[in-house]
């Protein structure tokens, strides 16, 4: 993928916007969903030269927007999971499978929470992820599998399996 100009970008932008707003409403959440995908993009723009194409473009850009969302949950100083109270008073309710999923997702630490986002719901590879994130294949691997572990733990107590 060449960024050569504006063009080219706003082809880049098209197709990966979708999937870059996906990944941040699962980090984030809705509140700065907006102004992250933007500053992701922007970043990307910014930084264009910097892309040697030694992976996809969408794994460059994924790892940006990954940085994006942790700058901008430290910055507002929030905790980046959902509380075990929360959880809790939630399973209470009558939730859709989807509606619980997405809370067991949101109890995950940032980096499980971002490896569970990338490969289950936009299909990267291991390898992909871990270029994306910078870490090795085998963490990658070890994050998956203790996250399905949470998530599935949380989970049966209202009946869903994974």
């Amino acid at each position: 993928m060449s960024f050569s100009d504006a063009a080219d970008f706003a082809k880049f932008y098209e197709a990966h916007a979708p999937k870059v707003r996906g990944l941040l409403f699962r980090l984030v959440g809705e509140s700065a969903l907006s102004d992250l995908t933007q500053e992701a993009f922007m970043k990307a723009w910014e930084h264009r030269n910097k892309f040697r194409a030694e992976s996809e473009a969408s794994t460059w850009l994924y790892r940006i927007a990954y940085n994006c969302a942790v700058d901008h949950l430290r910055k507002a100083g929030r905790k980046e999971e959902v509380s075990p109270e929360q959880v809790e008073e939630s399973l209470e309710k009558n939730l859709s499978n989807r509606e619980l999923v997405d809370l067991a997702l949101g109890t995950l630490e940032m980096d499980m929470r971002a490896v569970v986002v990338l490969f289950y719901l936009e299909d990267q590879s291991l390898k992909d992820i871990a270029l994306a994130l910078e870490i090795p294949e085998g963490t990658v691997k070890s994050r998956l599998s203790l996250a399905r572990q949470k998530m599935s733990d949380l989970l049966g107590k209202k009946g869903v399996s994974l």
